[in-house]
C-alpha cells in the first residue's frame, strides 16, 4: 500500500515530514487539505487524527500523527537511506534536540505567523459565531486560538515573548554548529534534527524576521543557506508552501521586518 500524507501546503509541521520523504526518495500520495476549509476538523479526519491537526501519515492502512513521531517512524521503517546517527551519543543529542524543537520554537513561530503572515486573514471574514464554534471544535490549540483577537491578533508583549523563545533557539543552534563543527547541527551528516527545525527558520526568513539570527549567529545563516540548497528542500518548498506565495502583499521575505526585530532587541537590552 502507498504512503499517504494529509497535510497543509504551508504548515511547518507538514513541511518537515515532506522534507524527510523527499530526502529518502520515498513515493507518496499528497492528500493536501485546504486550511481555510477546516477539513482537518471534519469528523472523517478526526477519525484519522483525533488531535485535529496536520500532518497525518497513512502507511499500510495505519494512521501515524505528530510530525516528530512521523519522522521517527519513517527512520525506523524506511532505513535504507538514514538521517538518524548510528552513534548512540549523537543519536541521543538529536533526540534531545527534537524534544527541544517541539516544546519551544515550533509553538513560538505560530505567533509571528498569525500576526504578520496572513494566517488570521481567514478569521477576519468569519462571523464571531463561526469563529467561536470552530475554536471550540479544536481538540488541541484551543488556548492558542483564545489568546489572540480575531481582528487585531496578538498583543506586542506576546509577539516579543515568542521572539525571546526563538532567539534562544538560534543561540542553541549556533552552539550546536560550533560544538559539532558543522556544516549541520550534529556534524558532517544531515539529520532529522536539521529537518525538524528547517521549516521554522525558513518561515521566519519568509516573514522577514531573519535578523533574529543574522545579526548575532552567522553559523545559523550559513546553515540555512546550505539547507535551502538541497534538492529535497527545493522540491519540498514548492510554490504555495511559503506564506509569501499565499499573501504576497503582506509577506515580503528576508529583511523586510528588520525594524521590528531591532525594536525587539532594543527592548531586551
Amino acid at each position: 500500500m502507498s504512503i499517504e500524507l494529509y497535510n497543509f501546503s504551508q504548515s511547518t509541521c507538514s513541511i518537515k515530514v515532506r522534507l524527510l520523504l523527499a530526502e529518502k526518495k520515498l513515493p507518496w500520495i499528497d492528500k493536501c487539505l485546504v486550511s481555510s476549509e477546516n477539513q482537518h476538523l471534519s469528523d472523517w479526519y478526526l477519525k484519522l487524527n483525533p488531535n485535529g491537526v496536520v500532518p497525518t501519515l497513512i502507511d499500510g492502512g495505519q494512521s501515524i500523527f505528530e510530525s516528530t513521531a512521523i519522522l521517527e517512524y519513517l527512520e525506523d521503517k524506511y532505513d535504507k537511506i538514514s538521517f538518524r546517527p548510528k552513534d548512540p551519543f549523537l543519536c541521543s543529542q538529536v533526540r534531545a534536540w527534537l524534544v527541544f524543537t517541539d516544546v519551544w520554537p515550533t509553538p513560538a513561530v505560530r505567533v509571528p505567523s498569525f500576526q504578520y503572515g496572513g494566517l488570521r486573514e481567514k478569521f477576519k471574514v468569519m462571523s464571531d459565531q463561526t469563529f467561536k464554534a470552530l475554536r471550540k471544535k479544536r481538540p488541541l490549540k484551543v488556548e492558542f486560538y483564545e489568546s489572540f483577537d480575531k481582528y487585531d491578533g496578538f498583543h506586542l508583549s506576546e509577539v516579543y515573548n515568542s521572539f525571546k523563545v526563538l532567539l534562544r533557539s538560534f543561540k542553541r543552534m549556533e552552539l550546536l554548529l560550533e560544538k559539532f563543527s558543522g556544516p549541520w547541527l550534529f556534524g558532517k551528516k544531515y539529520t532529522i534534527g536539521d529537518i525538524a527545525i528547517l521549516p521554522t527558520v525558513d518561515r521566519l526568513e519568509d516573514l522577514g524576521f531573519d535578523a533574529l539570527w543574522r545579526l548575532a549567529y552567522p553559523r545559523v545563516a550559513d546553515w540555512l543557506r546550505n539547507a535551502q540548497e538541497r534538492s529535497a528542500t527545493k522540491k519540498t518548498f514548492y510554490h504555495g508552501s511559503r506564506l509569501s506565495h499565499q499573501f504576497p502583499n503582506l509577506v515580503r521575505g528576508a529583511g523586510s521586518n528588520d525594524k521590528i526585530v531591532r525594536e525587539f532587541l532594543n527592548s531586551i537590552d
